[in-house]
């Protein structure tokens, strides 16, 4: 069988699944837009007195790292998928949960991913490291999800203990993606529910002539961006050159921010005689399902002001809301 030429988008397929559970049609991610992988080898130099050439180049446990980014489109998030399919998914459970991440290349010359890959990598034992959501005026809203492990192997190299190899493990995709549509409609400004979400009482202060007909609220947002960083460190013990277990570091910053087209100023009173924020509750919500729930602690970490120059541009409000802890996903 001849070599691939190149490697694209319409040959790659993604599959998620629990740590250690072989491979099933559930776990591929729908909707995938982008798959980036990194490995990271770890190496400690020991020099002596006496000569100049190193004593010893000690390696030590490596990382590896897999980013995924896909549209919002109603079939399961990524994080979802990450956590074993949790029904809500929030900070603390997700941060336990371990995944198996394959990635599978194909012929570059069939038109989808089915059948037999040619080549396939297993990530395992991967936790989540980072999350985020993004909505926008442009384009559509997307998820971003960064897991981080120690382990990866190609086609017939297998983990040690494990059963079978990566290849095996997958075995051979059938689902096929040739007719393959959203599970319901890949999100966009429209599909943003900002009437049925909850947000801040000064985001909504830019307040236009409401249409009636739509669900912006007319509070001219622009886009919206949720995240949070898990912080996933190695748990290391005597005896054992790899971690036993790796853990987020709490608590956890969870950041949401809201860009508004500015009519009237900023609006945000500062007084340096006495407090000037109040907890704010932050629910977003869309039309495929997805609701990113922020809980009631909330407070503003910064407002800023610009554009509106004489370059043409329209003057923007940015509103940058932070909590500990607080993001259930569903």
């Amino acid at each position: 069988m001849a070599q691939n030429n190149r490697i694209f988008y319409a040959c790659q397929a993604v599959v998620i699944m629990p740590c250690g559970q072989d491979v099933a049609v559930g776990g591929v991610v729908k909707g995938l837009q982008s798959v980036g992988m990194s490995s990271n080898f770890t190496l400690d130099q020991v020099f002596e007195i006496g000569q100049l050439e190193i004593y010893e180049n000690i390696e030590d446990v490596a990382d590896i790292e897999v980013t995924l980014e896909k549209v919002i489109d109603g079939d399961p998030l990524i994080y979802t998928l990450c956590s074993n399919s949790l029904a809500a998914t929030s900070i603390v459970a997700a941060s336990k949960q371990r995944s198996d991440i394959y990635l599978a290349l194909y012929d570059d010359g069939q038109d989808n991913a089915t059948g037999t890959p040619r080549n396939v990598c297993w990530n395992s034992g991967m936790y989540t490291s980072s999350v985020s959501y993004s909505y926008s005026v442009d384009g559509s809203a997307t998820e971003s999800v960064t897991l981080v492990g120690n382990d990866r192997f190609w086609n017939s190299q297998t983990a040690l203990g494990a059963t079978g190899n990566a290849k095996a493990r997958y075995g051979t995709l059938v689902t096929g993606f040739a007719t393959d549509a959203p599970s319901v409609a890949v999100v966009r400004r429209t599909n943003v529910d900002i009437e049925g979400s909850t947000l801040p009482a000064i985001v909504e202060s830019q307040l236009g002539t409401d249409q009636g007909s739509d669900k912006s609220g007319a509070f001219h947002i622009q886009s919206i961006s949720v995240s949070a960083d898990f912080g996933q460190e190695n748990i290391m013990e005597l005896g054992r050159f790899g971690p036993y277990a790796r853990y987020a570091t709490f608590p956890i910053e969870v950041t949401c921010e809201f860009e508004v087209m500015c009519t009237s100023g900023d609006l945000k009173n500062v007084s340096g005689l006495g407090t000037n924020l109040t907890n704010q509750p932050i629910t977003i919500i869309d039309d495929s399902g997805t609701s990113l729930a922020l809980g009631v602690k909330n407070k503003m970490s910064s407002v800023s002001y610009s554009g509106g120059d004489t370059g043409g541009g329209n003057a923007t409000v940015s509103y940058s809301f932070s909590n500990f802890n607080g993001l259930v996903v569903s």
